[in-house]
């Protein structure tokens, strides 16, 4: 039962600071959000990845191979 609770928990967090980064009058960035996502996926033990947007195409299969994704 409350391990049901604390994944519950963890999606609200999750959801409550992606709402709040869509605020024009609130603090947190669009970042911070991906970062909260991030961190409470990583908690829960789900497979979580972050990639640089920036990167070319070629570096983004190395940064998927180099991490299992491909």
């Amino acid at each position: 039962m409350l391990s049901g609770l604390s994944d519950r928990v963890s999606e609200l967090k999750s959801l409550g600071t992606e709402n709040a980064s869509r605020d024009p009058n609130s603090s947190v960035t669009a970042d911070d959000a991906e970062q909260v996502v991030y961190d409470e996926a990583k908690k829960s033990g789900s497979a979580a990845y972050q990639f640089d947007p920036n990167a070319t195409a070629e570096e983004k299969a190395a940064q998927a191979r180099a991490v299992g994704c491909l």
